[in-house]
């Protein structure tokens, strides 16, 4: 009985770790990417782009991971049904949202893009592009790094008013 536990132990080790590693992430553009597909098999492709080639190229990017850097022009939930931010350089804009098309971001992707509008700097988004605009994994400023999805209620609240008044 005491091998048996121990086999268990070790075989359920070695599917843990087997059934957890992590690709490795590749970050290329996207001409590269299309003349040498098969060396990025087992990688987690990251696609860098400008706005103005995915606007013109959209159907090539369209389903991949990228990640563009742009000044944006506007974010929250007007406009949309759901909360996005809209990139804009010169005539060219893309949407981009929140996973699962959430209505709010979270506290800590409000406060990188309002220190990045006070800051009049560009962001970095990651995520899928999809026919209405990019589904947002990441966005990035200023090195920091947030998910605009991952909203934890009751932790922060929205205002400071929440401790008991008298």
């Amino acid at each position: 009985m005491k091998y048996f536990k121990i086999v268990i132990l070790i075989g359920m080790v070695l599917l843990l770790i087997s059934g957890c590693m992590v690709k490795e992430q590749v970050r290329v553009d996207i001409d590269s990417f299309i003349k040498n597909q098969a060396s990025y098999v087992d990688k987690d492709v990251v696609i860098t782009a400008v706005l103005e080639d995915v606007i013109s190229r959209y159907s090539l990017y369209r389903g991949k991971k990228i990640e563009i850097t742009a000044p944006f022009n506007y974010f929250g939930s007007g406009k949309f049904w759901t909360w996005h931010i809209m990139l804009k350089k010169d005539e060219n804009t893309l949407r981009c949202y929140t996973h699962y098309y959430r209505i709010k971001a979270s506290n800590d992707a409000l406060r990188l893009l309002r220190r990045a509008r006070s800051k009049k700097e560009e962001i970095t988004v990651t995520g899928i592009l999809k026919p209405d605009g990019i589904d947002i994994e990441k966005l990035y400023h200023d090195g920091i790094s947030v998910r605009p999805d991952l909203v934890v209620p009751g932790v922060f609240p929205d205002d400071i008013n929440f401790l008991p008044r008298r």
